[in-house]
């Protein structure tokens, strides 16, 4: 069963009602512990970071270099208030431990505020943008206005239509003795 505690692990995720996941190089049986610890069904999971703003990204990874090239991407489709999720195996890997993830992600402007066992393999920190800077990058969440009907073209006001036989002598006569 996935997660010691006991705690489904959807929640132990941050996983919640109309979440857009992100799955990246996770291994085959992972996505089925989602769904066996009953995971809500509007909750969207997606495998490539196709979505504008995700609001979980879980990515696992087995070495440094593979965590520092895509860490700037993964940043980058975060939502405001999302959490990024660092999975590593915490047995085999001697390189990648919760001090170097926290300093990839503090360079990236972000801050580690949980970690855990995600199950008997893989370890995982949470990396959240520093709340001082959320108001920064709320643009990836604002929606444009919609518009519900497209502007209108105005015409140019035309001349007023010239009275047959008067020509420019006959207007400028009648402009002198109205005065």
């Amino acid at each position: 069963m996935p997660g010691t505690s006991g705690t489904p692990l959807p929640r132990k995720l941050g996983i919640k009602h109309g979440h857009q996941v992100v799955l990246l190089n996770a291994p085959t049986n992972f996505e089925r512990s989602l769904k066996v610890a009953s995971m809500d069904s509007s909750v969207r999971v997606s495998h490539q970071l196709r979505f504008a703003s995700a609001d979980v990204v879980v990515l696992f990874v087995d070495s440094v270099s593979d965590l520092e090239r895509r860490f700037g991407e993964i940043a980058e489709r975060l939502h405001p208030q999302g959490g990024l999720w660092v999975a590593w195996r915490h047995r085999s890997s001697r390189r990648i431990t919760q001090d170097v993830v926290k300093r990839i992600g503090l360079a990236a402007g972000m801050v580690g505020n949980k970690a855990c066992a995600i199950d008997a393999v893989w370890a995982g920190m949470r990396l959240v943008v520093r709340p001082e800077n959320r108001d920064a990058i709320a643009y990836r969440i604002a929606r444009p206005a919609a518009t519900t009907t497209a502007p209108r073209r105005t015409r140019r006001a035309t001349t007023p239509p010239r009275i047959s036989g008067a020509g420019s002598a006959q207007i400028r006569a009648r402009a002198r003795s109205s005065r």
